[in-house]
């Protein structure tokens, strides 16, 4: 199971950076900052998306970026997005290597964290204290 979540990550940017890249060059796009944590402590790896959403009448590129030591910049590692409403979904890891062919980036930390955000239309910072996911 671990080795689909490390897998998983990387597919998962990959995925979303290309969306990204395959929509509107032409919209004015905003950069976003931030920290993740997890039970009051940073999240050592992971990665964030903004998806704009649909639901909500929002669309165009996706923004992704990855998470070290709890740490996020669309800026500096990643793509900027739309403002308005958007679904950020958040894959984290406890960064602990077991094994770098099946887990690089450690255990999962929960399931995949997923929340509606109105971001707004300029470059901005968020901050998102993730849930208790393992609970069941």
């Amino acid at each position: 199971m671990v080795k689909w979540f490390a897998g998983a990550l990387s597919l998962f940017l990959a995925i979303f950076a290309a969306c990204g890249c395959s929509q509107q060059d032409d919209v004015e796009k905003f950069h976003i900052e931030g920290v993740v944590t997890y039970q009051g402590q940073s999240v050592p790896v992971g990665s964030i998306v903004f998806q704009p959403d649909p639901s909500q009448g929002n669309s165009g590129p996706y923004g992704v970026a990855q998470i070290k030591d709890g740490k996020f910049s669309t800026k500096l590692q990643g793509q900027a997005s739309v403002g308005g409403p958007h679904l950020v979904i958040i894959e984290a890891f406890d960064g602990k290597e077991v094994n770098p062919d099946y887990a690089p980036y450690g255990a999962s930390i929960g399931l995949t964290y997923q929340e509606r955000f109105d971001l707004p239309k300029q470059d901005s910072t968020l901050d998102i204290e993730l849930t208790d996911r393992k609970k069941r």
